[in-house]
């Protein structure tokens, strides 16, 4: 190998001293106040003559449970069904899913639904006789809900307000809500996190599942193998009813004009708890588990749903997998998922979650709780409730808090609470817009050498082989400018570079700073191919990415002495822990890149 490759070689090895240390989720924030709006919710006034004389508690009627040899449901206690929000969707006929119910009538389901109200509102506080929960401002009888005002919602958010605010309600983003197994909406902490979220300006809609009406299943019971292989059918059908039920629950609100003249369609996520949480990865594509054999079936799934939160998701157990074999169903999420686990949950194993949020095709995150368990503690809520709200502001695009998608993926960690710790991040890039482009990455299985291609006819060449065999897409991209952007981004080109295989280690090489370029162009040993797109670099002073940017940072492989050498290019911080971990340099900030 010729002197000046070697001499080449040697200078990338130490190049480090050229980008930025920082990293993207860095910044450690207070949880976020509370109660920025009043909250109002719909009518669930319960008939306390009509309990007395059908028996059993109101927690009962909440679960579906059976009551004197019945059955029952929160609609046999209601004192005025009428004004609840209730629907009656039809279940497929599809036995893979719904063996029992799929030649059954049509199952009756009721939600509860929360709401950013007006200052002005007087409704009354109702009070739940069986746990003593509040539900604000219920609504009255007969009566359409009092969601906050455009003029309202723009000044307690600090937004500019319209001196001619358009006349109704504000369209907010709406939330669809899943409790865990055997709860319900009105149970202990779950109606409490419901109003957090919606005093955050989101409406919340949660629908009461009762699976006891499906299914004598509770949360222990899941990770008893004997109980699971003799009442597989059957859970198989609770799993599936609940992106079923929620998926109507949403056709139902947009339906219904006195809730949906308050619902922005563009803007609608989910939460959910436990298997609330499973059945939000169900909804943004992941197929489900249907059989002992782990054999893969699509659940309903909701397009509108533009991203969800999973605290505590359920994702099975070794022995059955909640998403196929392996977890492979998890692959087509096609949705931002946010994973809330604890370290000690033995319910839903948080090494399940993890395999499962790791196949995801989405952008895709765990915040890990330390030595949390199955629960949601009271010191633990600003620490869930930041998290989520700041993940789902972030992706939903709530337009009067533009800022939130910078703050999100600057978040590591929240103070109080369990010690919280972001585990995996993956950040898949938004839509593009024109004149953007996508840099995609690909590992060689053979040579184990990363390398990133940011043309579509060049994406196409390597995967049918024009660069020879081996090389695979790893899924993790970042966005781009194809050429020049125009004047009001002050982009530079990225320089690519090809140590070619006659004496070189067969590897490219790209840098958008214009020293280490010219560095790397005077000393030789890389062939200089031009520029392999445009990105913006990083800040001189100090040398960090502007807000609401995301840090691309590179690894190199320290193998300059076995002319071998190799760099990754990622906005994922759990990805550079990686390479670190495996013995790779982690050299820092090297470019910044729109999300």
């Amino acid at each position: 190998m010729a002197n000046h490759t070697l001499k080449a070689l040697a200078l990338l090895a130490c190049l480090a001293v050229l980008p930025a240390r920082a990293l993207n989720h860095e910044d450690v924030v207070a949880p976020i106040a509370l109660a920025k709006f009043p909250v109002a919710c719909s009518n669930v006034e319960h008939d306390l003559d009509r309990l007395a004389q059908l028996g059993g508690r109101p927690v009962d009627y909440w679960e579906g449970n059976t009551v004197n040899g019945t059955k029952r449901y929160i609609t046999d206690i209601l004192r005025n069904p009428g004004s609840a929000v209730t629907f009656n969707p039809r279940v497929p006929l599809d036995i893979r899913l719904y063996p029992t119910r799929a030649l059954q009538p049509p199952l009756e389901f009721t939600a509860i639904v929360c709401y950013p109200t007006p200052r002005s509102n007087t409704d009354a506080n109702y009070t739940l006789p069986d746990n003593g929960g509040t539900v604000p401002h219920m609504q009255r009888p007969g009566e359409a809900p009092k969601i906050v005002s455009v003029a309202e919602y723009a000044e307690t958010m600090g937004a500019p307000v319209d001196p001619a605010p358009p006349a109704g309600p504000m369209k907010l983003p709406l939330i669809v809500y899943s409790h865990g197994l055997g709860g319900s909406p009105l149970g202990k902490g779950y109606l409490e996190v419901m109003v957090a979220l919606a005093s955050q300006g989101f409406m919340i809609s949660g629908v009461f599942h009762a699976d006891a009406r499906i299914a004598l299943v509770k949360i222990e019971d899941l990770d008893d193998l004997a109980f699971t292989l003799a009442y597989f059918p059957l859970i198989v059908e609770m799993q599936a009813m609940r992106p079923f039920a929620l998926k109507a629950m949403t056709d139902r609100l947009l339906l219904d004009q006195s809730y949906a003249q308050g619902i922005d369609t563009t803007r609608i996520g989910g939460f959910g708890a436990s298997l609330g949480g499973e059945a939000m990865a169900h909804l943004v594509g992941a197929k489900l588990t249907t059989s002992l054999a782990r054999s893969c079936h699509e659940t309903e799934r909701d397009p509108r749903l533009r991203a969800v939160v999973g605290y505590v998701p359920y994702s099975g157990w070794s022995f059955l997998p909640a998403f196929c074999d392996g977890q492979e169903g998890a692959e087509d999420v096609n949705r931002p998922y946010l994973a809330i686990g604890g370290t000690f949950d033995t319910t839903a194993p948080l090494s399940r979650t993890r395999q499962a949020v790791n196949r995801m095709g989405s952008s895709r995150y765990l915040v890990e709780l330390a030595g949390g368990e199955h629960e949601l503690r009271p010191e633990d809520a600003g620490d869930v409730l930041t998290w989520t709200a700041t993940f789902l502001n972030a992706y939903l695009d709530v337009r009067a808090d533009l800022g939130a998608m910078g703050r999100f993926i600057r978040m590591a960690q929240v103070t109080g609470g369990r010690p919280d710790y972001l585990s995996i991040d993956v950040h898949v890039p938004t839509a593009t817009v024109p004149g953007e482009g996508v840099a995609v990455e690909f590992l060689n299985n053979i040579t184990n050498h990363y390398f990133m291609a940011a043309f579509k006819g060049e994406v196409d060449g390597i995967l049918a082989g024009a660069a020879g065999p081996g090389w695979e897409l790893t899924g993790e991209t970042f966005k781009v400018w194809p050429t020049q952007p125009p004047n009001t981004v002050t982009a530079s080109p990225a320089c690519r570079f090809y140590g070619v295989p006659a004496g070189g280690p067969n590897s490219h090489f790209f840098t958008a700073s214009t020293e280490e370029c010219e560095i790397v162009k005077r000393n030789g040993g890389w062939f200089y191919e031009g520029v392999g797109f445009h990105i913006l670099p990083v800040g001189a002073n100090p040398r960090q990415c502007p807000a609401g940017y995301l840090s691309v940072n590179r690894a190199y492989n320290k193998r300059a002495a076995q002319n071998d050498s190799n760099h990754r290019f990622t906005t994922s911080d759990s990805t550079i822990r990686e390479m670190g971990d495996k013995g790779w340099g982690v050299e820092g900030t090297v470019m910044c890149a729109r999300p």
